[in-house]
């Protein structure tokens, strides 16, 4: 890590003594932009444990006042805060990731003879090929909220999101009730999780799968990669109020002038901030633990030096990169910055996180700013930190990010807010850059940017391909922007095209050719229907855009308008395969819809696998639904894959069905 004299998560100083004094206190300012971030490791625990406190203080701060200032136009307190018979399929699609190489979890995962299901509390191990002979090998209970797994050779990583008591910080949590099984519900994971559970099972028997190690870690969970055996995990954890901290004055009597508010509420922040300086570094840092199948568990301590600060002002909590060796069913090291992560990168070489400025409340002249964090990853055994960087703007996900001969390029939404006439004094412009970052000495520094493009619309889809970039904006109408990044000093627009609706994913088929997946209204007035769009972009500067693919007759929906892992691509035969809803005339529709996309012909329907009889005769809950989530290609064949269950069909004879697994409910609350 690099250094830096007196290390603190922010630059607080200044802000920590703004608020003393009565009437005459001077208004408190927030943190502005660091143009020159940087983590600086901890030195020592004290340090470390200043580095929190200070943070969590921050935070608390912005709360009180932003109470402080609503107080002028109410009086009244707010609310407290394995292979088949066969050899397998020649050709078959697996997650749908970034890059080539650099695998990403999910809930689904497939290595053409076996899927992998996470749902409703269990992992379901199938046997998948032949497609006719689709049948459930074994289900296996996984503690809490299964989020994402990977499944690679006889290995399987599950992450799942649990609650784990804190003492001294039990109003920071929601009450977390548990089943008579000690397994956590769905409010102990999914909306009350603070820790991450994962189970690393043994697969290589996928009728009898084997707990082989379950590894507890503080944070949420946020993103995982495997490059070969190594998996990183991404967790972020809130660094939350521990209990005492209040949020509004008591005993002021009525009438009260301004003098006497301002003093309590300088009181009560002195008197919060001594209840978080109270805390111990054992209370801010949870403890992780491993448990073995003998029933053995073993504390994994942490060394202060592990942590490193950010000098950016971002929302308090710990990210943390975790190291997994799958071969040896063990975690290996951990990373951890003081600062709450958003978007997670990933090459071969290097992981980034992306972490949004954090500004305490809008205000005018405001404009967002998002701070870069790399780590190496070419130490199978460590993530070091390589160096920090910051752009201007809001990174949405992870396409917006992407890397070429070692340097970043990053396009982001640039929002400024403009003092205007209305109530709550200001308005939000947009507008979209791409800029060119290269580490540099410890820092990752802009060599380039482009000029920005897109006045008041937003990023949707965005992608780069080698020395080319290509984004789409959207408001009313949607133009896709290409680039020549060949350049980094001098990347610039070289091309655009106008479409009507917007597309959310664009997904390369070839070196000249995009497929995207978007929304457009039918006739311009009519329902909003679902569409798949193919763009040839082998002219830079003359992009064109082919017939829209449009389906639906409703309220059209996919779940890869959202979510790039639900684009199901099969290159070898030329398929698309995307979940599908619709709602028209009283009558819902959930399948999986297939394309045949030839850049020479166009987007022809396939046809549409459909478990409408399975959704049917099933009972909903608001955290589940049976409807189609997933699509797997194999040879000529398809799956759809649901909460419910796994459905195989031959492409040729849709919407006709080969076999069906439906998944048993568990009974545990």
């Amino acid at each position: 890590m690099a250094s830096r004299t007196a290390p603190v998560a922010f630059a607080l100083l200044s802000l920590l003594a703004a608020c003393k004094g009565g009437s005459s206190r001077p208004a408190l300012q927030q943190p502005g932009i660091e143009r020159d971030p940087i983590l600086t490791q901890a030195a020592s625990c004290d340090e470390l444990e200043t580095a929190i406190e200070d943070a969590v203080v921050a935070a608390m701060r912005a709360d009180v006042e932003a109470n402080r200032r609503g107080r002028a136009t109410s009086a009244v307190p707010p609310p407290a805060a394995a292979p088949g018979a066969s050899a397998g399929p020649t050709a078959y699609t697996t997650t749908n990731s970034q890059v080539a190489g650099v695998d990403e979890a999910d809930f689904v995962q497939n290595d053409g003879t076996r899927i992998a299901v996470l749902a409703d509390g269990e992992l379901h191990l199938l046997r998948s090929w032949p497609a006719d002979a689709l049948s459930e090998a074994a289900a296996l209970e996984i503690e809490g909220w299964p989020r994402q797994m990977f499944l690679a050779a006889d290995q399987a990583a599950v992450f799942s999101s649990i609650w784990q008591p804190r003492n001294g910080f039990d109003g920071a949590y929601p009450p977390c009730p548990m089943s008579p099984l000690g397994v956590a519900t769905i409010w102990c994971g999914y909306y009350g999780n603070n820790a991450t559970k994962i189970t690393l099972v043994d697969v290589s028997a996928l009728d009898a799968p084997r707990i082989a190690a379950e590894i507890f870690l503080p944070g949420s969970y946020l993103s995982a990669r495997r490059i070969g055996n190594r998996v990183r995990v991404v967790l972020t954890d809130a660094l939350p109020f521990p209990d005492g901290v209040r949020y509004w004055p008591e005993g002021l009597a009525p009438g009260a002038g301004q003098a006497a508010w301002d003093l309590a509420f300088d009181r009560l922040e002195a008197a919060n901030e001594a209840v978080i300086r109270s805390r111990t570094l054992d209370d801010w840092l949870r403890r992780a633990e491993v448990a073995r199948p003998d029933g053995s568990t073993a504390e994994l301590p942490y060394a202060c030096e592990d942590f490193a600060v950010s000098s950016a002002p971002s929302r308090p909590g710990i990210l943390t990169v975790a190291t997994l060796d799958l071969a040896n069913q063990a975690l290996v090291s951990r990373t951890s910055v003081i600062a709450q992560a958003d978007v997670v990168y990933a090459s071969h070489d290097t992981l980034y996180t992306a972490v949004h400025h954090w500004w305490w409340w809008p205000e005018p002249g405001q404009a967002d700013a998002t701070y870069l964090h790399a780590f190496d990853l070419r130490d199978p055994d460590r993530a070091p930190y390589l160096g920090s960087g910051v752009v201007d703007g809001w990174v949405d996900d992870q396409y917006q990010m992407d890397e070429l001969d070692g340097r970043l390029r990053v396009a982001s939404t640039l929002r400024t807010r403009t003092a205007d006439g209305t109530p709550w004094g200001w308005s939000l412009h947009t507008s979209n850059q791409i800029a060119v970052l290269a580490p540099d000495g410890g820092r990752l520094q802009t060599v380039g940017k482009t000029a920005p493009f897109g006045d008041g619309e937003m990023l949707f889809g965005t992608r780069f391909l080698g020395a080319r970039g290509f984004a789409i904006t959207a408001r009313f109408v949607d133009p896709l922007f290409t680039f020549d990044l060949s350049d980094p000093a001098s990347p610039a627009k070289v091309g655009e095209v106008e479409m009507p609706g917007f597309i959310a994913y664009l997904h390369p088929i070839d070196d000249t050719h995009l497929l995207g997946i978007g929304r457009e209204r039918a006739g311009g007035t009519g329902p909003m229907q679902v569409k798949v769009q193919l763009l040839d972009v082998a002219d830079l500067a003359n992009p064109v855009a082919g017939a829209p693919a449009l389906v639906g007759e409703g309220f059209s929906w996919s779940e890869a308008l959202w979510d790039p892992k639900a684009f199901t691509w099969l290159g070898a035969r030329g398929i698309l395969a995307i979940p599908f809803e619709d709602y028209a005339a009283g009558r819902f529709v959930s399948d999986l819809r297939l394309f045949h996309v030839d850049p020479a012909t166009g987007i022809d329907p396939l046809g549409n696998l459909s478990m409408a009889d399975v959704y049917a005769s099933t009972q909903w809950d608001f955290y589940w639904s049976p409807v189609v989530r997933r699509g797997i290609l194999a040879d000529e064949f398809a799956y759809a894959v649901s909460d419910a269950g796994v459905r195989s069909a031959k492409v040729a004879e849709l919407p006709a069905w080969l076999a069906t697994v439906r998944f048993a409910r568990p009974t545990s609350p």
